[in-house]
């Protein structure tokens, strides 16, 4: 040190000019230097998960039930007649880790006024039901015996590949929702009730269809696909085009 020096004293208010700036030049790059950091991990990371789960808000539809395979809610668009198929179907689901299958029992067919929370995705919408959220209601007026739907369509017998997931967490409950990390979540809700997903995807890594989950015979069957949950699984089977639905009948399961 020369007499010229400056030199900081700690009970001084200011620090000397030299010494102040730079230690502004050292704050300053370490900043940006952080920044940069960030703006790298951020564009490296996964794209925002597009589910939606509205908790805590609920609503009231209003439509027509169907029992199976799995619980639904088909409810008439506006200007809906006889003559016309405008809806929207709702996956039905308890809350939890449960399908709605206990609370629909007995109902298929049924005109009911369903509360509960709204889980959508890719344009495939949900409804969580509250467990005591189901009455009876008249149908709309201009809707004579029911939704009109046209009948299955079978589209033959199919090999596809993709990954099985519990629909309900995918279409927006748990973000991520897929996977060995969402594994044990899943296994537990097909468990309970939870309509499986197939998702088919393509060499980009986006889902190009989904695909309801059944047995041979066209029943749920939820059970047999909760150990295989979160891996690429090749399932064989005949797909039906249910409306606006697509439902894969599996017959085999090859596990690469």
């Amino acid at each position: 040190m020369t007499e010229r020096d400056e030199f900081y004293v700690g009970y001084h208010p200011v620090a000397p000019h030299q010494l102040a700036g730079r230690l502004r030049r050292i704050v300053t790059t370490v900043l940006l230097l952080v920044a940069l950091v960030a703006i790298g991990l951020a564009a490296t990371q996964d794209r925002a998960d597009p589910g939606v789960f509205e908790y805590g808000q609920l609503r009231a539809l209003r439509g027509q039930l169907r029992e199976f395979p799995y619980p639904s809610l088909l409810v008439p668009g506006p200007g809906l007649t006889d003559r016309q198929a405008a809806y929207t179907r709702y996956l039905l689901v308890a809350e939890g880790k449960h399908g709605a299958q206990a609370l629909t029992a007995g109902r298929d067919g049924a005109w009911v006024e369903l509360t509960g929370t709204r889980i959508a995705r890719e344009g495939r919408e949900m409804l969580e039901m509250t467990a005591d959220g189901l009455r009876d209601t008249p149908p709309a007026p201009n809707v004579r015996l029911g939704i009109p739907m046209p009948p299955p369509v079978s589209l033959g017998t199919q090999t596809l590949t993709g990954e099985i997931v519990d629909s309900k967490c995918w279409l927006g409950v748990m973000k991520p929702a897929t996977r060995g990390v969402h594994r044990g979540c899943a296994a537990r809700c097909l468990s309970g009730g939870i309509p499986p997903l197939l998702l088919v995807r393509d060499s980009t890594g986006a889902t190009t269809a989904q695909l309801l989950l059944v047995g041979a015979d066209g029943r749920a069957a939820h059970e047999r696909f909760k150990a295989l949950v979160g891996r690429d699984v090749e399932l064989t089977g005949e797909v039906i085009r249910d409306a606006d639905l697509l439902v894969l009948r599996v017959a085999t399961i090859v596990v690469p």
